[in-house]
C-alpha cells in the first residue's frame, strides 16, 4: 500500500486546491498545500528506494493460470524508480519555482492540474502490466486534450492538438496489439515478462509516442502556460514512455527484422541529428523543448535496439531532470545563473555521473558510423544547453522577499536528484563508463566555440547573420523539411480522405431525405432483395 502514498498525496492535494479555489481563492494556502504534498511525496519516493522491488496488485481476475492475472498492478523497481524520482522532483520544483511566477502563469488552477497530471504520470511509470498502462495512457491523453483545447486561442492550434491526440491514439493501438501478441507468447500482460517477439511492437508504441520512431512532430508550437504546469504536461507522458523502454528485453530485433536494422539506426540517427540541430538553433529553451525531447529519446531508443535497455535510463533521466532545470528557470536572475551549470553533471557523461552508463547503450554493438552521429548529436545538445545558460539574467528585485528563498530551492532539488540518480539510480549507474567518448564530445564543443568566437559571434546568441548564404539555404530548407518530419502530409491526406467520405455521406443523406427519397429507398430495397435471391439460388 505504500506505493499509493505519493500518488494519493498528489491527488488529494490537487482536489483540495481545486475545491478551495472555487470556494474561496487563496493563493498562499493553495501553494502551501501543493508544496507540502509534493515534499512528502518526494520523501516517500526516496524511502521506497530502500524497498525495491515493491509490487501492489490492484485488480486480478480469476485464479486459473489460463486466465488473465494481475492485470492492474503497480510495480516500483530499478527500471521505474529513476523516472518516478525524476517526475516527482519536477513536480516539486514546479511548485517551488512557481512562487516567482505568480505574476505570469502561476495559479492554484495550474497547481491543481500539475499535481493531478504528476499523479497519473506516476501510475503510468509504475504500471506493472500493459493492461494498466493502456488505461492510464488513454486517461492522460484525454485530459491533455481537454487541457490544451481549453488553452488554445486559435483554431490552427485546435487542429494540431487534435492531430497530436490522434498520434497518441495510434501509439495506444500499437500497445494493445503488442499486449495481445505478448499474451499469446508468454501468457501474461506483466511488463517484466515481455517476449522478444513482441518487444519491437512495444518499442514502436513508445517510440511513436515520443516522436522518434518514426520521427513525427505533430505539435511543435504550444499554447500558453508553457513553464510550470506546461512542463509537467510535456514531461509526464514522456517519462511514462521512457519507463516502457527501460523494461524491454534484449533481442527485440528478431531474425526476421535483422535485415531492417540499418534502417532503424538511420531513422533514429536522423531524429537525433535533426532534433539536436533545431535545439541549438532555437530562439529560446521552451521553443526548443520538443527537439530536446526528441534527441534524448532517440538516444534512449538506440540503446534499446542495441540490447542495452538499462542504458536508456541514463538518457531518459538527463532528458527529464537537466531539461527541467533549464525549462523552469524563469524569470532569469543573474546571480542564480550558475545553478544551470550543475545540469551539465547529468548531460556530459563523464565518469561516475548519470550518463556515464548511457554510453554503453550506444556502443553495445561496437563502434559504428551511427555512434559518431549520436556523439555529434550529443555535442550539439550540450552546445545548445550552454548557449541558453549563458544568456544574461535580471535582478532579484523582481521577486518578492519570500520567493527569493523558495525559488532557488526548486533548482537545488533538481540538482540533488541528478546527483542521486548517478549514484544510486539503477544498477550500474555509478560507473567509470567509456570516459573517452564524453572527452570527444567536449572537444567537439570546444571546437564549435572556437569557430563561433573566430567568426565574431556572441557565444550567448549563436546566430548567423541573416544576409549569409548559409542562413538563406537553411531558411529555405527548414520550412520544407519540417512538414515532412511532422508527418503533416500524412495527416493532410487522411484529413482529405475523411472529408471526401463525409461529403459523399452528406450527398447520400440529401438524396435520401429529399423528395425522391422514398423512390431511392425502394430501389435500394429491390436491389438488396435481388442480391439476396441470387445468392440463395447459387
Amino acid at each position: 500500500m505504500i506505493l499509493l502514498i505519493p500518488i494519493g498525496l498528489l491527488l488529494i492535494a490537487s482536489l483540495a486546491i481545486f475545491i478551495l479555489f472555487n470556494l474561496r481563492p487563496k493563493y498562499g494556502t493553495s501553494w502551501l498545500i501543493a508544496a507540502i504534498a509534493s515534499i512528502l511525496a518526494w520523501l516517500t519516493i526516496f524511502y521506497l528506494r530502500l524497498r525495491l522491488p515493491t509490487t501492489l496488485e490492484i485488480l486480478s481476475w480469476g485464479g486459473s493460470s489460463s486466465q488473465l492475472w494481475g492485470d492492474f498492478s503497480l510495480l516500483l523497481d530499478y527500471d521505474s524508480w529513476p523516472y518516478s524520482l525524476a517526475l516527482i522532483t519536477i513536480t516539486l520544483a514546479v511548485i517551488l519555482t512557481d512562487a516567482a511566477r505568480t505574476r505570469y502563469d502561476s495559479t492554484p488552477k495550474s497547481w491543481s492540474a500539475s499535481l493531478a497530471i504528476a499523479a497519473l504520470g506516476l501510475v503510468a511509470i509504475q504500471s506493472g502490466t500493459s493492461m494498466m498502462l493502456i488505461i492510464i495512457w488513454a486517461i492522460v491523453d484525454i485530459l491533455e486534450l481537454i487541457y490544451l483545447l481549453g488553452l488554445a486561442e486559435d483554431t490552427q492550434f485546435n487542429r494540431r492538438i487534435v492531430v497530436a491526440f490522434g498520434v497518441r491514439i495510434i501509439s495506444i493501438m500499437m500497445l494493445i496489439l503488442a499486449t495481445g501478441i505478448n499474451w499469446q507468447l508468454v501468457g501474461t500482460t506483466d511488463l517484466t515478462r515481455i517476449a522478444p517477439g513482441a518487444g519491437f511492437l512495444f518499442l514502436l508504441a513508445a517510440g511513436f509516442r515520443l516522436g522518434v520512431f518514426p520521427l513525427n512532430l505533430p505539435l511543435l508550437q504550444e499554447p500558453s502556460l508553457r513553464r510550470g504546469s506546461g512542463n509537467i504536461l510535456r514531461m509526464a507522458p514522456v517519462a511514462a514512455s521512457l519507463g516502457l523502454l527501460a523494461r524491454l528485453p534484449e533481442g527485440i530485433i528478431t531474425p526476421n527484422l535483422s535485415g531492417l536494422l540499418p534502417l532503424f539506426h538511420a531513422l533514429l540517427s536522423i531524429a537525433a541529428l535533426y532534433g539536436a540541430f533545431r535545439w541549438v538553433t532555437s530562439q529560446s529553451a521552451v521553443t526548443g523543448r520538443p527537439y530536446w525531447i526528441i534527441t534524448w529519446a532517440a538516444l534512449a531508443a538506440e540503446s534499446v535496439i542495441n540490447g542495452a535497455s538499462i542504458a536508456s535510463l541514463a538518457w531518459g533521466v538527463a532528458l527529464l531532470l537537466s531539461g527541467s532545470l533549464l525549462f523552469l528557470y524563469y524569470p532569469r536572475i543573474q546571480r542564480m545563473n550558475f545553478l544551470l551549470h550543475f545540469g551539465l553533471i547529468g548531460l556530459i557523461g563523464l565518469p561516475y555521473t548519470p550518463i556515464a552508463s548511457g554510453w554503453f547503450g550506444l556502443t553495445a554493438n561496437g563502434l559504428t558510423l551511427w555512434t559518431f552521429f549520436y556523439l555529434l548529436a550529443h555535442a550539439m545538445m550540450i552546445l545548445g544547453y550552454l548557449k541558453f545558460t549563458l544568456e544574461p539574467g535580471g535582478e532579484t528585485s523582481v521577486l518578492e522577499s519570500w520567493a527569493r528563498l523558495v525559488y532557488p530551492l526548486g533548482f537545488i532539488v533538481i540538482i540533488q536528484s541528478i546527483i542521486t540518480s548517478g549514484i544510486i539510480g539503477w544498477p550500474g549507474s555509478f560507473t567509470l563508463g567509456l570516459w573517452w567518448l564524453p572527452i570527444l564530445s567536449i572537444l567537439i564543443i570546444f571546437g564549435a566555440f572556437y569557430l563561433i568566437r573566430t567568426a565574431g559571434f556572441d557565444t550567448a546568441n549563436i546566430k548567423l547573420p541573416s544576409s549569409s548564404g548559409f542562413t538563406k539555404v537553411i531558411n529555405w530548407i527548414l520550412p520544407r523539411l519540417e512538414p515532412v518530419f511532422r508527418l503533416e502530409w500524412v495527416y493532410k491526406l487522411i484529413w482529405r480522405i475523411v472529408d471526401a467520405l463525409s461529403r459523399i455521406l452528406r450527398i447520400f443523406s440529401v438524396i435520401i431525405e429529399g423528395e425522391g427519397g422514398i423512390l431511392w429507398t425502394v430501389l435500394l430495397l429491390v436491389l438488396l432483395i435481388s442480391l439476396l435471391s441470387s445468392a440463395g439460388v447459387n
